[in-house]
C-alpha cells in the first residue's frame, strides 16, 4: 500500500515537472516574440496618438465621406489587429505555459497529490490571465475604435464582460474543486481526531 502511495506521488512529481519544464520552454519560445510584437504595437499605438491622429483632426475636408481621422484610426487599428492576431497562438501559448508554471510551483507547495488538483490549478489561472490579457488588448484597441464611431468599443466591451463573466465563472469552478479538496482533507482529519477521542 505504501509503495502504490510512494509510486503516486513519484508519477505526480513526473507528471509537473515535465509541466514545469515544457511551460518553462514555450515561455522561452513564445516570449521573444510576443515582446518584439507588444513593443511593435505600443509604438503604433504611441505614434498614432501623439503624432497621426493630432494632425488627422487639423484636417477638415473629409476623404470619401469619412473624416480623415476615422481613417487614420481604422488604419492604425487594422494594424494592430494584424499585429495582435500574428501573436494570438503564441499568447495562447505563453498564458497556458504561466498557469502551467504557478500551477505546478502552487501544487508543488501546498503538497497535491493527483494530477486532477494541478489541472484546476490550471484552469483557473488560464481563466484570469486570459481575462487580463484581453481587457489590455481591449484598452489598446478602444480609443481608436471611438474614433471610427463611437459604438464600436461599447459594443465590443460589452461582449467582453460578457465573455469575462463566463471565464470568471470557470475559474471559481476550479477553485471550488481545489477548496473542497482542502475541506475534505480537513474534515477527514477531524473525524479521525474524534474517532481517537
Amino acid at each position: 500500500m505504501a509503495e502504490e502511495g510512494g509510486g503516486e506521488r513519484k508519477n505526480l512529481e513526473k507528471f509537473g515537472l515535465e509541466m514545469y519544464f515544457e511551460s518553462v520552454r514555450t515561455l522561452r519560445r513564445a516570449g521573444a516574440r510576443i515582446f518584439l510584437a507588444i513593443a511593435t504595437a505600443v509604438l503604433i499605438w504611441v505614434f498614432g496618438e501623439l503624432v497621426f491622429l493630432p494632425i488627422a483632426r487639423g484636417i477638415t475636408q473629409q476623404l470619401f465621406g469619412y473624416p480623415v481621422h476615422s481613417i487614420i484610426s481604422f488604419i492604425i487599428v487594422m494594424a494592430l489587429a494584424i499585429i495582435v492576431l500574428s501573436v494570438f497562438v503564441d499568447i495562447r501559448r505563453l498564458t497556458r505555459s504561466l498557469a502551467g508554471v504557478l500551477a505546478y510551483q502552487f501544487g508543488r507547495v501546498s503538497g497535491e497529490t493527483d494530477v486532477e488538483t494541478y489541472n484546476d490549478y490550471r484552469a483557473m489561472l488560464d481563466g484570469i490571465i486570459y481575462v487580463i490579457v484581453v481587457s489590455l488588448v481591449y484598452l489598446l484597441f478602444a480609443r481608436y475604435l471611438a474614433e471610427i464611431h463611437p459604438a464600436v468599443p461599447a459594443a465590443i466591451l460589452i461582449l467582453i464582460v460578457i465573455w469575462s463573466i463566463f471565464a470568471l465563472w470557470g475559474c471559481c469552478r476550479a477553485i471550488a474543486r481545489i477548496i473542497n479538496k482542502y475541506t475534505s482533507r480537513i474534515s477527514e482529519e477531524l473525524e479521525k481526531q474524534a474517532k481517537k477521542e
